[in-house]
């Protein structure tokens, strides 16, 4: 083997190895050494070489350091995940082992873990992707740093001067650099692996639930049917509830005092002294300012429903005026959590049972308050305008119930903290639920229902007795059925039944809040007569009216599916199951990459309806907001609002080729086919558009401009995408191609704004007329015309001596082009009037006519 030829071997090797010293897309391009006729590298090759793989080294060590933090990060996120799943999955399974995980949970759990196992399928596939494709170049990188090795090896045999000091040099930087590199590539890898095999942990444990899952699930609902075989009765569950409820305060005061007598307490006091006085001052501080906010905003609140005229806002109003009443009791509850956290204090028993009460509590005053306001009756300013007995019913049945569901609330809640048997737990939770249905069934008694339904903020179909009627007979079945099945022995049937029920009635409740406080704000800002909307945008009432339907039927939408959705989860179907009746909006017919099915329609649909509707929304906002506070005129504006209008069109129509599935790389196939319909049939329409471009962004001609066109005096009206509206001061329209406008001659009048121009008049008077006079004349009808400006002052100049009259030209500034009609007839009326006060002529043409010859009269012959 020749030197020369493991010159070129070597050459050709560092040049590989540069290559191969960071894998993706991004890495440089190598340039191949340079050959001799004969295929053989010359020796200046080498060192270039080396330069270019060091430099390509440099480049992917910094690329390479970037990583490590990244990788670092996603190891650290992974772990936290995989930290947080296994707490989870030791609840699930110790809630399984206990039998407290109902038909409900089991199914949104399945749901949230099933998701959760298909993100871990695609994370670790793509992790083994990009695990394997490091581990490959590493390989091809030690393979290439051996051949190179190996051939300065031979290099340096055959001929040790081939190999300077400086080569040597600078083949150590290069392996210097390459084992950085590696190293940082060998910390990249084990951290990949480390995330792999934290994420197949996590894989490993919901493989272990979910079977479980699906097996408790089948179990629940074979259950439902089953009777226990040992029943107990009836009156026996109720003696068990109720020892297990007498213990709990005996528990309580037992637990205080043995606080107390250990001396626990007030070793507990006397150690963190300083925090617990500090606490107590921040308490009496907050309760202190509290009470001076309360009153302040009370006033306020007073004051502002005195004089305010607008009713849509009384629901708020009285929520507000509530919410302010109670804010001592809500920093009262955020600085007990404050005092428990400091201490550590959270997780304990007590801590938790007292952070409930003081919820349940606050929770059921700013409620019972609210229901005060809102059912205060006519006559005490309540928000609905009811009948005495009527507000009076409602708000002491609210009242009642509210109380109801805070202490069953809590009664639960402490069972559950303080080891309440399950037996007796569940026996009180099943009657609580029934409760609740028969106060549902209560509040809708017929005699005052159908007198609250008329005041109610809901929509129209609501109103229809027969929809209450309804309600109303199918809370009495539910309560039927429970009932039943409860005496029959189906207890699980009836539990599950009871929350169900609950549940449901709990969704139409909170979303009929959700509805009245939307409803609310949507009557303040959009109400076609009274909204803010229109004391700002008057000139927009039509399209305040248009947002105003489309709000609150988008609201009702959207409340009604989450209203549906919810009572169809409380029922057992999952959300995933009610998607799974809508498929067949999937199936379509294909057109290559496009996808012409009900659900991608449908998108493409609203995609561009939305388009439009925001552009218009913009553009109001813009000329009725931000154009105004702006020195910008009219064809600026114009420019901008039309401008939105197409790039919002433009990414409209991007989104809907988006959801039918074209892809945008095609886009320039589609110019490509648009290029060859303009060369054969579209070129006037794709010559005016891109005119009427022209006109909006040079801005020769704008919106608002005067212009004279074939002689036709008028202004622009607008600019569109082919043509450009212009009307007369006739007050008929020309349609004209924006072409046209770009490529021919227009007359602009207010091209640099409207401002002062010039107008020329002529006048003639009789020879023999005092040209200093007439002069004199015609400079005071023209500083008295008030549509003349002083500055330039007119200029009268005698211009020549004609046929029959002495010509004058006439020079006046006026201030606006639309003065030069009006002015014409005022100066040349009042000219005309100073000339026949002051004896000056306005001479006519005149002839003289010479006749030469006359002719004979003729002769008439007279007959006899």
């Amino acid at each position: 083997m020749s030197v020369k030829y493991a010159l070129y071997r070597l050459v050709a090797a560092v040049i590989v190895a540069g290559i191969l010293t960071f894998p993706g897309p991004g890495r440089a391009q190598a340039v191949p050494p340079e050959k001799t006729e004969k295929g053989v590298a010359s020796p200046q090759t080498l060192p270039r070489g080396f330069e270019q793989s060091i430099a390509q080294l440099q480049e992917n060590l910094k690329t390479w350091k970037s990583r490590v933090p990244a990788a670092v990060a996603d190891l650290s996120q992974t772990q936290k995940e995989l930290d947080q799943l296994q707490v989870a999955v030791a609840s699930v399974k110790a809630s399984m082992v206990l039998e407290r995980l109902p038909l409900l949970q089991v199914q949104e759990l399945l749901d949230l873990y099933a998701g959760h196992e298909k993100g871990l399928k695609a994370k670790l596939n793509d992790l083994g992707q990009e695990i394997d494709e490091l581990n490959r170049s590493r390989q091809e990188q030690v393979e290439s740093q051996n051949a190179l090795r190996v051939q300065l090896s031979i290099i340096q045999a055959k001929d040790p001067a081939a190999l300077p000091p400086k080569l040597q040099k600078t083949f150590l930087t290069y392996l210097n650099l390459a084992g950085d590199r590696d190293r940082l590539m060998t910390r990249v890898l084990g951290q990949l692996e480390q995330r792999r095999q934290l994420l197949e942990q996590e894989q490993e444990l919901l493989a272990g639930l979910t079977p479980r899952l699906k097996q408790l699930e089948a179990d629940w609902k074979g259950q439902l049917l089953k009777r226990p075989a040992a029943a107990v009765p009836f009156r026996e569950q109720v003696v068990q509830a109720w020892k297990s409820l007498a213990v709990i305060p005996q528990q309580g005061w037992d637990w205080l005092n043995g606080l107390v007598a250990s001396g626990r307490l007030s070793a507990f006091i006397w150690r963190h002294l300083a925090p617990i006085l500090g606490l107590l001052g921040f308490v009496l501080l907050l309760g202190w300012s509290t009470r001076r906010f309360n009153g302040l905003v009370t006033r306020r609140f007073r004051t502002w429903r005195e004089r305010s005229t607008d009713i849509h806002l009384l629901p708020l109003y009285v929520l507000g005026h509530a919410l302010v009443a109670n804010l001592f009791g809500l920093g009262l509850i955020l600085w007990l959590g404050l005092f428990f956290w400091t201490f550590n204090l959270m997780g304990s028993t007590p801590a938790q049972v007292i952070l409930a009460a003081l919820v349940t509590l606050w929770a059921l005053r700013l409620a019972i308050q609210w229901v005060q306001g809102f059912f205060a009756g006519q006559t005490a300013g309540g928000v609905l305008v009811l009948d005495r007995d009527v507000a009076r019913f409602y708000r002491r049945s609210l009242k009642l119930f509210l109380v109801y569901l805070g202490l069953g609330f809590l009664g639960l809640r402490s069972a559950g903290l303080l080891g309440f048997p399950e037996s007796s737990r569940l026996f009180v939770e099943h009657f609580f639920l029934l409760g609740i249905l028969v106060w549902g069934f209560w509040l809708l008694r017929r005699p005052y229902l159908i007198r609250l339904l008329p005041h109610l903020s809901a929509p129209t179909w609501l109103h229809r007795p027969v929809v209450s009627l309804f309600v109303r007979g199918l809370l009495l079945f539910l309560l039927v059925v429970i009932i039943l099945a409860d005496l029959l022995g189906f207890q699980n049937l009836s539990m599950y039944l009871a929350q169900a029920a609950v549940w449901t009635m709990l969704a139409v409740v909170i979303l009929w809040f959700l509805w009245l406080m939307g409803e609310t704000v949507i009557l303040h800002l959009l109400h076609p007569e009274a909204g803010r909307a229109l004391y700002f945008f008057p000139e927009r009432a039509e399209l305040i009216q248009r947002i105003y339907v489309f709000s609150r039927w988008a609201l009702g939408i959207v409340l009604g599916i989450a209203v549906v959705l919810w009572s169809l989860n409380s029922w057992g179907i999952a959300p995933r199951l009610v998607a799974s009746a809508f498929q067949w909006t999937t199936w379509g017919p294909s057109l290559g990459p496009v996808r012409l099915t009900t659900l991608n329609v449908g998108g493409t649909i609203l995609a561009i309806y939305l388009g439009f509707f925001l552009s218009r929304l913009i553009r109001s906002l813009m000329l009725a907001r931000i154009f105004p506070r702006t020195a910008l005129d009219a064809g600026v504006q114009y420019t901008i609002t039309t401008t939105l209008h197409y790039v919002i069109l433009i990414l409209a129509g991007l989104i809907a080729l988006t959801i039918l599935g074209f892809p945008l790389t095609n886009l320039a196939l589609v110019a490509g086919a648009l290029g060859v319909g303009i060369g054969f049939g579209l070129q006037n329409i794709v010559n005016n558009f891109l005119s009427g471009l022209i006109l909006l962004f040079e801005r020769p001609i704008k919106v608002g401009d005067m212009l004279v066109i074939d002689g036709q005096w008028g202004t622009v009206k607008e600019i569109r995408v082919r043509s450009t509206i212009f009307e007369t001061f006739d007050r008929y329209v020309l349609i004209i191609p924006n072409s046209e406008l770009v490529s021919n001659k227009v007359l602009n009048w207010t091209h640099y704004g409207v401002g002062i121009n010039r107008l020329t008049l002529k006048v003639g008077v009789a020879y023999g007329s005092d040209v200093r006079q007439v002069t004199q004349l015609i400079t005071e009808v023209c500083q008295a015309n008030p549509r003349v400006v002083a500055v330039p002052p007119p200029q009268i100049y005698f211009e020549a001596y004609g046929d029959n009259s002495l010509n004058f030209t006439i020079w006046v500034h006026l201030r606006i082009p639309s003065d030069r009609t009006p002015a014409t007839h005022e100066l040349n009326s009042a000219i005309l009037e100073a000339f026949n006060a002051n004896g000056i002529e306005i001479p006519f043409p005149q002839r003289d006519l010479h006749i030469k010859e006359w002719p004979a009269a003729p002769v008439e012959k007279i007959e006899d």
